[in-house]
């Protein structure tokens, strides 16, 4: 029997964001989510322990594995959890939850568990976007992040990452954004049909957190009016920020954008699903 498992954590980004009515204490979206080849490394190991222990306590990870030894009364041994941080904490890329949906499926594999759909829909109510974060790909997610529509993978575009000086709360942000007129304009369909052939998607953007980070984050403006350019397809905010993207068909054109900026950088790709 397996006593350890080993599974890639992808970062997403938000190609499309809109924030929806308010739903008790958390708010409705209709957002277009893409994962990324920027992964943590998760383990998840059977222990002899009292307590799920992990190099990173205070990561969902912890959570969720402590939520499914309730859910599937595993009191026989513990776990122990060890992560390699590589994508960015804070920065709207999805890292916890990315975290969390590891350890998820890899306490499925542990456990033998053969229904990881049941896993998901106890987790969704829990814990924002680890529905999607346990499927991956490309896919428009809605609700409070527990509905998820997997789409057909779009084409692969080099993504270039900057990183503002400071973080945003994404409490805060959205806290602002009911507070701040409802944004306008940006067409879901029309972006995404733009961006299956490959064809520039500014025009059909749109990120109702965006005008809240920028209000709470001076730096995030004019480094996203730095990032736009003739070649990139799509530039906007992951999330609640404070991580700006550009989608490039080119990684020399990526490159070449990312030589102009003057923050840290990264550039990646999209893949078709989680691996």
């Amino acid at each position: 029997m397996t006593n350890s498992v080993k599974k890639r954590a992808y970062a997403k980004i938000n190609l499309y964001l809109e924030v929806k009515d308010k739903l008790d204490d958390r708010h409705e979206i209709e957002t277009l989510m893409q994962s990324i080849d920027l992964y943590d490394d998760l383990t998840l190991s059977k222990s002899d322990g009292q307590r799920v222990v992990s190099n990173f306590p205070n990561d969902n990870a912890v959570l969720v594995v402590e939520h499914l030894m309730r859910l599937f009364r595993t009191t026989a041994f513990t776990f122990a959890i060890e992560t390699t941080k590589r994508i960015p904490i804070g920065g709207g890329l999805g890292g916890s939850s990315a975290d969390a949906a590891a350890a998820a499926l890899a306490f499925s594999e542990l456990r033998e568990i053969n229904d990881p759909e049941k896993i998901r829909f106890f987790l969704s109510r829990v814990f924002s976007d680890i529905s999607f974060q346990m499927t991956g790909g490309t896919a428009i997610v809605r609700k409070t992040g527990d509905w998820v529509e997997s789409l057909a993978p779009l084409p692969r575009f080099y993504v270039l990452l900057a990183f503002p000086h400071g973080g945003v709360s994404t409490a805060e942000a959205y806290r602002l954004s009911d507070e701040m007129p409802k944004g306008s304009g940006g067409d879901l369909k029309a972006l995404l049909n733009a961006l299956y052939r490959g064809e520039k998607a500014q025009a059909y953007y749109r990120n109702d957190l965006l005008a809240p980070a920028m209000a709470l984050n001076a730096d995030i403006a004019p480094l996203l009016d730095a990032m736009r350019d003739e070649n990139s397809l799509l530039t906007g905010m992951s999330g609640s920020g404070s991580t700006l993207f550009s989608l490039y068909l080119d990684r020399t054109d990526a490159e070449k954008k990312a030589a102009t900026l003057s923050r840290e950088t990264l550039i990646t790709e999209t893949i078709p699903t989680i691996r």
